[in-house]
Protein backbone atom coordinates (compact mmCIF):
# COMPACT_ATOMS: atom_id res chain seq x y z
CA UNK A 1 0.00 0.00 0.00
CA UNK A 2 1.18 3.20 -0.91
CA UNK A 3 0.74 6.85 1.05
CA UNK A 4 -2.51 8.60 0.48
CA UNK A 5 -3.56 11.74 1.88
CA UNK A 6 -6.82 13.00 2.39
CA UNK A 7 -7.66 16.74 3.37
CA UNK A 8 -11.39 17.24 5.15
CA UNK A 9 -12.61 20.43 5.99
CA UNK A 10 -14.75 20.28 9.05
CA UNK A 11 -17.87 22.65 10.33
CA UNK A 12 -17.07 25.74 11.99
CA UNK A 13 -17.38 24.90 15.92
CA UNK A 14 -19.35 27.12 18.61
CA UNK A 15 -16.10 29.52 19.03
CA UNK A 16 -15.65 30.07 14.97
CA UNK A 17 -19.41 30.87 14.54
CA UNK A 18 -19.24 33.28 17.74
CA UNK A 19 -16.50 35.06 16.10
CA UNK A 20 -17.79 35.47 12.06
CA UNK A 21 -15.08 33.28 11.10
CA UNK A 22 -15.20 32.92 7.41
CA UNK A 23 -13.65 29.69 5.31
CA UNK A 24 -11.31 30.30 3.22
CA UNK A 25 -11.11 26.91 1.72
CA UNK A 26 -13.32 25.12 -1.40
CA UNK A 27 -13.15 21.67 -2.57
CA UNK A 28 -13.43 21.15 -6.03
CA UNK A 29 -12.73 17.43 -6.72
CA UNK A 30 -9.40 15.92 -5.24
CA UNK A 31 -8.03 19.85 -5.02
CA UNK A 32 -8.18 21.79 -2.45
CA UNK A 33 -8.07 25.66 -2.67
CA UNK A 34 -7.08 27.98 -0.20
CA UNK A 35 -8.07 31.57 -0.34
CA UNK A 36 -5.59 34.47 0.68
CA UNK A 37 -7.94 36.49 2.27
CA UNK A 38 -11.86 36.88 2.54
CA UNK A 39 -12.33 37.96 -0.85
CA UNK A 40 -12.30 34.48 -2.53
CA UNK A 41 -11.65 36.84 -5.89
CA UNK A 42 -8.38 37.34 -4.84
CA UNK A 43 -5.05 35.51 -5.07
CA UNK A 44 -5.71 31.35 -4.45
CA UNK A 45 -3.68 28.59 -3.69
CA UNK A 46 -4.57 25.48 -5.34
CA UNK A 47 -3.17 21.98 -3.85
CA UNK A 48 -4.04 18.17 -5.30
CA UNK A 49 -4.42 15.25 -2.62
CA UNK A 50 -5.80 12.03 -3.09
CA UNK A 51 -8.96 12.91 -1.44
CA UNK A 52 -10.40 16.61 -0.86
CA UNK A 53 -13.06 15.67 0.76
CA UNK A 54 -15.68 18.52 1.91
CA UNK A 55 -18.02 18.49 5.38
CA UNK A 56 -17.86 21.92 6.06
CA UNK A 57 -21.43 22.58 5.22
CA UNK A 58 -24.17 21.58 2.94
CA UNK A 59 -25.92 18.78 5.50
CA UNK A 60 -28.40 18.91 8.05
CA UNK A 61 -28.37 17.22 11.72
CA UNK A 62 -30.67 14.19 11.92
CA UNK A 63 -32.35 13.69 15.35
CA UNK A 64 -29.19 11.57 15.93
CA UNK A 65 -26.79 13.66 15.44
CA UNK A 66 -25.98 12.63 12.34
CA UNK A 67 -25.12 15.23 9.72
CA UNK A 68 -26.94 13.97 6.14
CA UNK A 69 -25.50 15.50 2.76
CA UNK A 70 -28.23 18.23 1.11
CA UNK A 71 -25.68 18.34 -1.74
CA UNK A 72 -23.46 16.20 -3.29
CA UNK A 73 -20.63 17.95 -2.28
CA UNK A 74 -20.85 17.08 1.09
CA UNK A 75 -19.23 14.01 2.51
CA UNK A 76 -20.55 12.21 5.20
CA UNK A 77 -18.85 9.95 7.44
CA UNK A 78 -20.08 7.06 5.55
CA UNK A 79 -18.68 8.26 2.44
CA UNK A 80 -15.20 8.62 4.41
CA UNK A 81 -14.89 4.94 5.49
CA UNK A 82 -15.87 3.65 2.02
CA UNK A 83 -13.80 6.09 0.36
CA UNK A 84 -10.31 5.71 2.95
CA UNK A 85 -11.79 3.83 6.08
CA UNK A 86 -11.82 0.33 4.56
CA UNK A 87 -8.84 0.14 2.80
CA UNK A 88 -6.93 1.12 6.07
CA UNK A 89 -8.47 -0.92 8.01
CA UNK A 90 -8.03 -4.22 5.23
CA UNK A 91 -3.94 -3.32 5.10
CA UNK A 92 -3.82 -2.22 8.94
CA UNK A 93 -3.05 -5.89 9.83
Amino acid sequence: MSVKVAIRVRPFNEREKFLGCICCVDMRDNTTILYENREKNKKQHYFTFDYSIWSHDEFHIGENGYMHPTSNKYIDQQKVYNLIGKEILENAW
